[in-house]
């Protein structure tokens, strides 16, 4: 009887996985083009918004006041929530992450706030040394964007192999660790028969003493995910510095885009969060169903770890392979514009 139910927990199990290795093609399939409608016409709202802050960072330039503060600000944060529930790599990366890896929501709130701020500091950084520092044109500092994407791209494949490499060590630690109780426990009941104490290396208390190996990477690998994604700058964070640039006003449009930033910021951590609940959902059904079996779903979740590195390495090929070619116009190969903005930094 007990065979059969360990069956059924092995079978359910892997149904679990497969579904959630399911979840994440369906996640891919939906990013790549199943919903390309709605994408398009979140992409038209994006582009009018961006004209709308065109408008009212020229507004702002000419009659400075709270009302035209409160225009620039409120329309910079809806962009960046428009941005944020568009099109992009950097939302399939995190959610992936969340769902097969795992984490608090405390987690998911400061990878997705944390690559929020990022890809604005890195659009302010690219404006400020490009067009203020070298002197290109705003049209250039925009294609040096598909030269740091390919960065990205090239930083999320090497995520997806960092996730399986760290899944296949943990699979291969629990079954050493498998092995070596099932000797402890041979050794002990030898032991007993013979009415001798135990010997062990630990302390009897059956806790853990030290960090597993794996949780002392595991900042390296957050920290990875939020470089990953952050590093891509949002584009109509770069235009918009480049309009207030020509506008003299780059240190609103510096302000602009930090709002831009807390947007997706605020978008992207709603996604996270659903990812975090969806997978504290399927963990607790596995916990439940393995400990009515006698077992324990670390090696599931183990897989499904596996699974979603798997994943998130497919995606960061596919996008790899199909940003192939010269971008046109590249700018690392032009020579620099002459200078025709003012300096942010004065003088």
């Amino acid at each position: 009887m007990s065979e059969l139910t360990a069956a059924g927990t092995r079978k359910r199990l892997a149904m679990g996985v497969a579904g959630l290795a399911l979840l994440v093609a369906v996640v891919l399939w939906a990013w790549q083009g199943g919903v390309q409608a709605l994408l398009y016409e979140i992409v038209a709202w994006q582009r009018d918004l961006h004209r709308q802050l065109t408008l009212a960072i020229t507004a702002l330039s000419g009659a400075p006041s709270p009302a035209t503060w409160t225009a620039l600000l409120g329309i910079s944060f809806g962009y960046g929530v428009f941005h944020a529930a568009g099109p992009g790599h950097g939302k399939a990366v995190l959610s992936t992450y969340l769902l097969s890896q795992g984490g608090a929501w405390r987690r998911a709130l400061s990878l997705s706030a944390a690559a929020s701020l990022l890809q604005g500091l890195v659009a302010i950084l690219l404006v400020a040394v490009l067009v203020h520092g070298l002197g290109w044109l705003t049209r250039q500092a925009m294609g040096s964007v598909v030269w740091v994407e390919r960065l990205s791209f090239l930083m999320v494949t090497g995520l997806g192999l960092w996730l399986c490499l760290s899944a296949l060590r943990r699979l291969r630690r629990r079954d050493d660790k498998a092995q070596s109780t099932s000797g402890r426990q041979a050794l002990h009941a030898s032991h007993a028969a013979h009415d001798d104490p135990p010997h062990g290396d630990g302390c009897g208390c059956g806790h853990e003493h030290h960090l597993a190996p794996e949780r002392v990477g595991d900042w390296r690998t957050a920290l990875g995910t939020v470089v990953a994604i952050g590093i891509r700058p949002c584009s109509g964070g770069v235009l918009l510095l480049g309009a207030a640039s020509l506008l003299g006003q780059f240190w609103v449009g510096v302000v602009a885009v930090m709002v831009m930033a807390a947007g997706t910021a605020l978008a992207v951590s709603a996604l996270a969060l659903a990812s975090v609940m969806a997978r504290g959902w399927a963990e607790r059904r596995l916990t439940r169903q393995s400990r009515q079996a006698g077992r324990r779903p670390r090696q599931a979740l183990a897989w499904a770890s596996l699974a979603g590195g798997l994943a998130i390495t497919a995606l960061g090929l596919s996008l790899t392979l199909g940003a192939g070619g010269d971008p046109g116009g590249g700018p690392l190969l032009d020579r620099p514009a002459p200078k025709n903005a003012a300096s942010p930094f004065g003088g």
